[in-house]
């Protein structure tokens, strides 16, 4: 779901992901969360997720560098927006 800075509604997805794990998961979706966002014209986001394996992995890869295909693939979306 993606609310804007008073809370209001913006826009809701989903999406069949198959068999991911939870952090994967999580991981496409916010994903697909900033595509979505970009799409519109959006540039200032705020990501909350309640699952802090994959908020450490997004903040701790800046740094050292990712492994993961959907980590540095939010890393990408991330660079294009002016504040997050």
């Amino acid at each position: 779901m993606v609310r804007d800075q008073n809370g209001g509604w913006i826009l809701g997805f989903n999406r069949y992901l198959g068999n991911y794990s939870v952090f994967d998961a999580e991981l496409c979706g916010i994903l697909d969360g900033l595509t979505l966002l970009i799409d519109q014209g959006h540039d200032n986001v705020l990501i909350q997720t309640d699952n802090l394996e994959a908020a450490q992995a997004i903040q701790e890869s800046f740094s050292d560098g990712s492994n993961s295909a959907l980590i540095r693939r939010n890393h990408c979306l991330l660079s294009q927006i002016e504040h997050w």
